[in-house]
């Protein structure tokens, strides 16, 4: 599973305020109101729970909030940036 943490991924910030600022999708949400909703919504997920791989352009604290939402749920949590490469950073049982 590829979970997409980016703005352009409707699902995860539909509760939340973007804007296009200078060209570039921009968080308008209040940081601690965003992360109860996105928390709120990767707990909507089906999670697989073999691996799960975290992508997209987001601030930390997002990766964060769903790396520990994720713990426990799946297996193995891979990493992979905007070049394509793929990192391991998280592996239970």
């Amino acid at each position: 599973m590829i979970l997409d943490l980016s703005l352009a991924n409707e699902l995860l910030w539909i509760d939340c305020e973007i804007a296009i600022v200078a060209g570039k999708a921009a968080l308008l949400t209040p940081t601690d109101n965003a992360i109860d909703l996105l928390g709120r919504r990767l707990g909507e997920l089906a999670v697989d729970p073999d691996e799960v791989t975290l992508t997209g352009g987001m601030a930390i604290w997002a990766y964060l909030v769903a790396f520990h939402f994720l713990h426990g749920k799946t297996r193995r949590i891979y990493y992979q940036d905007g070049r394509g490469d793929r990192f391991l950073v998280a592996a239970h049982g």
